[in-house]
């Protein structure tokens, strides 16, 4: 089990957890409730947002698909320095969301399988 600690309101906090939400999307199936806590406050804070159509557009091909940013723009017929911008642009909105709901940290745990652990 990996122990991971998230700080719900900066920019890094939210890009660290839009990056791991498949693990601990995994987690909720073992019956882990925190993780499906998580993972709605997550989605409640996207929609509460206001993300523009390119950022959360963005959002879903980098940490949805998992592609690279060069990959979703690619995608998008847009540049990577472009969403790079919508990215960081949507995770600050996403930050200030939780930074109103007076979110600070939270610790969420989750098992990798052997590939992703090495």
């Amino acid at each position: 089990m990996y122990e991971v600690k998230y700080a719900l309101n900066d920019v890094a906090g939210i890009k660290k957890l839009l990056r791991d939400r498949h693990h601990i999307s995994s987690a909720q199936f073992l019956g882990d409730y925190n993780a499906v806590d998580t993972l709605v406050d997550l989605n409640s804070a996207i929609a509460s947002a206001w993300l523009t159509e390119r950022q959360a557009e963005s959002v879903a091909w980098v940490y949805g698909v998992d592609l690279t940013q060069a990959e979703a723009a690619k995608a998008m017929g847009i540049s990577q320095p472009t969403v790079k911008q919508s990215v960081d642009e949507a995770a600050e909105k996403i930050a200030v969301v939780y930074r109103k709901w007076e979110y600070g940290e939270i610790t969420v745990e989750y098992a990798l399988d052997e590939e992703e652990a090495a």
